[in-house]
């Protein structure tokens, strides 16, 4: 059964007859007389056929050729039948093509993304995401959620640590020993959710540009542990690499708002204080 299944998604090439039928097949060769194909099923062999009843051979790669009718002429008592074999398809009608085929794969593909943003763990955020594609895939609905931890504080601290025991080993002879203020953390976690939505356009099979509001809520102890909302428009790209893997990155531009509560905590009053804001975003994604 599996040797069944590989040899037909190997063979995707297509001979069309004049009445119509369809024939899915490997094309292993063709010229003006004859085509021989392999059928797609388990262990076939090559099969020959005369051209006079075929309309056209479609290749897996893109390639169309097409059969005129055979014309015949008598010259004293030689008949002979010409045939014309040509390429009727353009850039523009394989580009759409290929297109059409991606989609129809596409259909078959899962509606749901698990997101992972990689990069983000050096800067201090653990974030994991869920997209749902709705609307025949042309939107996504992402709920992300953030664990927020001072990554580059705690890196600072560690080499202030290791320095301020150096230069006190180095000055222990000394009757006064002077060393630097060393540096702190923010200790603690904090959380930030929100939600994306994302619309979608076909730049290229597996290719598609996105643009869509970018809303955020909540801790960063990455950057002292600042609280607020956050509202962006994003714009990027989405590669799907294979059947089930996707990747995309993206660039938002927007504005932050204090929270409240934050803004008392450093005596700002209740005043609503927003400041530009812009994100860069690479996500790592498993359709399921």
């Amino acid at each position: 059964m599996a040797c069944v299944i590989s040899l037909q998604m190997k063979s995707q090439d297509r001979i069309i007859l004049r009445s119509g039928k369809v024939i899915p097949c490997q094309l292993i060769s063709v010229n003006n007389k004859e085509i021989t194909y392999r059928d797609t099923s388990a262990l076939a062999k090559d099969t020959t056929m005369n051209t006079s009843d075929v309309l056209m051979t479609e290749y897996q790669s893109g390639g169309i050729y097409t059969f005129s009718k055979p014309m015949s002429f008598t010259q004293g008592t030689i008949t002979a039948t010409t045939y014309t074999t040509y390429n009727t398809e353009t850039r523009a009608q394989r580009k759409e093509r290929i297109l059409k085929e991606w989609k129809d794969k596409e259909v078959l593909l899962p509606n749901n993304i698990i997101g992972f943003y990689i990069p983000e763990i050096a800067f201090g955020r653990l974030t994991v995401s869920y997209e749902r594609l709705i609307a025949n895939k042309s939107i996504g609905i992402t709920i992300p959620v953030s664990l927020t931890y001072d990554a580059l504080g705690a890196l600072a601290e560690f080499s202030s640590n290791n320095t301020n025991a150096s230069n006190t080993n180095t000055n222990s002879t000394n009757s006064q020993t002077t060393t630097s203020t060393p540096k702190k953390r923010n200790v603690g976690t904090g959380v930030i959710a929100g939600i994306d939505i994302n619309y979608y356009h076909d730049l290229k099979p597996r290719l598609k540009y996105f643009f869509g509001p970018r809303v955020r809520y909540g801790t960063d102890m990455a950057l002292g542990g600042i609280e607020g909302f956050t509202f962006q428009l994003q714009n990027g790209l989405l590669k799907s690499s294979r059947e089930r893997t996707v990747s995309s990155i993206a660039i938002g531009f927007g504005f932050a708002q204090l929270s409240e509560n934050y803004a008392r905590s450093l005596g700002l009053g209740t005043y609503k204080h927003y400041f530009p804001w812009a994100s860069f975003t690479w996500r790592l994604g498993l359709r399921l």
